[in-house]
């Protein structure tokens, strides 16, 4: 018998699907999907319930929390819906739900550098929030980093592309790196929830399941799909983080003066993109070795 209610907030997107299915696949939980009235129809795993919420509505978020008798929350909602993830916060305290899990899922905030850094602004605004709840004891929360996304990264070129033949190789692209894939972030999720509830709380946790460079990624794409046709740049971090600051001094806000700070938190110079301590053991995440990331990067090929 399901052991936990659990919500789910931002069940699509990159990383949503994962951490549903392992949430469901783990058998271990009760799960409720929140959706927008004007979101796309959810495919969603047999035994999951959904429930149509207002964003914009503390009440109705409360409403819908008590109704699922939450115990935990797992926000996946994107930057955009700051304001949702606000209130969702504080609908969790009114329905007396114990752990919340914010929309991290990506670099180590507790690095100054990105910490201080524009992208990640609102993600630290959720987290001074829930530390302030939990100094009054009114939840708990934990934070996942978890690094770049692997084997979305391959797929999209972040990055290497691996369909695309495209690397780009950042600052010459030998700095060693943490990066997961979706299922083991999905997988670091069912733990903290289930039988790591009492470790994770009120922490970070960080999942590192690769260490690697993006050279090293390229090298094993060109040995997976051939090395002909490859289209590879070495951009600067910090004149990318340069560009981007003159931008939104210049009032542009959008993916040109945003991405060159994640760039950054993942392989700029003393930004922590390397976890050199992890929770992988407390949450039984296997680390990949070479032949692994090769297995990834083969199933992202196809091959």
């Amino acid at each position: 018998m399901p052991s936990k209610n659990i919500v789910l907030a931002g069940a699509s997107g990159n990383l949503g699907p994962s951490i549903l299915n392992a949430l469901a696949n783990s058998n271990l939980f009760t799960i409720t999907v929140l959706t927008r009235p004007d979101s796309k129809p959810l495919s969603l795993p047999s035994g999951v319930k959904s429930a149509e919420v207002d964003y914009t509505s503390i009440a109705n978020l409360t409403a819908a929390l008590k109704s699922a008798s939450a115990e935990a929350v797992v926000s996946i909602l994107p930057p955009t819906a700051a304001e949702g993830q606000t209130n969702l916060i504080h609908a969790a305290v009114a329905a007396g739900v114990s752990r919340f899990l914010p929309s991290e899922f990506g670099s180590d905030l507790e690095n100054e550098i990105n910490r201080a850094a524009p992208a990640f602004k609102i993600k630290v605004e959720a987290q001074e929030l829930l530390k302030s709840l939990a100094a009054e004891k009114k939840i708990t929360y934990t934070f996942v980093y978890n690094g770049l996304f692997l084997d979305w990264g391959l797929k999209v070129g972040f990055p290497v592309s691996v369909a695309g033949r495209k690397a780009a190789l950042f600052d010459g692209g030998d700095r060693v790196y943490s990066t997961s894939t979706l299922g083991a972030i999905g997988q670091g999720v069912v733990s903290i929830l289930s039988d790591k509830t009492a470790e994770t709380e009120n922490r970070s946790v960080r999942i590192s399941e690769a260490q690697t460079t993006a050279k090293e990624l390229l090298s094993i794409a060109q040995d997976v799909v051939g090395s002909e046709g490859w289209e590879i740049t070495e951009p600067s971090v910090d004149e990318e983080v340069n560009k981007a600051w003159e931008k939104l001094q210049a009032g542009i806000v959008g993916p040109e003066s945003i991405l060159p700070f994640i760039r950054r938190a993942i392989w700029g110079e003393g930004a922590g993109g390397l976890y050199k301590e992890t929770d992988n053991e407390l949450l039984g995440i296997q680390e990949l070795d070479k032949e692994g990331l090769k297995r990834i990067v083969q199933g992202v090929a196809g091959k």
